[in-house]
């Protein structure tokens, strides 16, 4: 059996290397494993912290995702998820974070569309 092989073909010790390596290495930097946002390819040397920190979503990423979810319209997570190497719940997750800043504006809910909104502050969250 050839392991590097078996790697590049069934990513087997993925898992295995999440678990022994990345996730140690989360807890002891007090992030949460659960939130962590783990790179689709590039393991054993990207399971490192240091090699893939999560990075902060500025307001101008958003601003970038934002428009071309505009401009895609339906389909937008498969397409974007798949230009970035990330899962499409990510892409679905950071048009959700443009909204609750402001960068996009609100539509009714199950449609999509709205209006990016450049140079504005965030609007308030609403209270619950």
């Amino acid at each position: 059996m050839d392991p590097a092989r078996l790697q590049r073909n069934f990513r087997w010790a993925t898992p295995l290397e999440i678990v022994t390596i990345t996730v140690p290495e989360l807890l002891a930097a007090g992030l949460d494993p659960y939130q962590y946002g783990y790179p689709p390819s590039g393991f054993p040397e990207a399971a490192s912290v240091e090699r893939s920190a999560p990075t902060r979503l500025t307001d101008e990423f958003l601003a970038e995702i934002a428009a071309r979810y505009v401009l895609i319209g339906r389909g937008y997570a498969k397409t974007i998820a798949a230009q970035r190497h990330v899962s499409p719940r990510t892409v679905v997750s950071w048009i959700e974070k443009a909204r609750e800043r402001g960068i996009l504006s609100g539509t009714t809910s199950g449609s999509v569309g709205g209006t990016v909104r450049r140079g504005r502050r965030p609007r308030a969250r609403k209270r619950p």
